[in-house]
């Protein structure tokens, strides 16, 4: 009897991680597995804080608790890097351009 309900646990185990799979890999849109992966990162992710600096030295901007920076690249493809956004704790988005001087510290 244990032998039994062992094998039909480990079957449905089996079971519903390629469900899961399945269901992840083609039946979420693009927009929807975006949202979900966001929502990982943002357990996963890091705390840092992003301060923007003017020419001048002074602090212009400051955001605090910011899970993940990414890169943007421009749109001849050749990987030059010409801005970097992020989102912001209250889900607002945020691009600063190459030509703005900023630091990136964890927290």
């Amino acid at each position: 009897m244990k032998t039994k309900f062992k094998i039909i646990t480990v079957g449905l185990v089996i079971f519903s991680v390629i469900a899961a799979f399945i269901y992840f890999r083609f039946f979420f849109t693009y927009e929807q597995r975006n949202l979900f992966q966001r929502k990982i990162e943002t357990i996963t992710g890091q705390n840092m804080t992003v301060t923007v600096f003017g020419f001048d030295g002074r602090i212009i901007k400051r955001w605090e608790r910011i899970q993940k920076i990414t890169s943007g690249q421009d749109k001849k493809g050749t990987g030059e890097r010409n801005y970097v956004y992020f989102y912001t704790s209250d889900n607002k988005y945020v691009q600063i351009p190459d030509s703005v001087w900023y630091i990136a510290e964890e927290q």
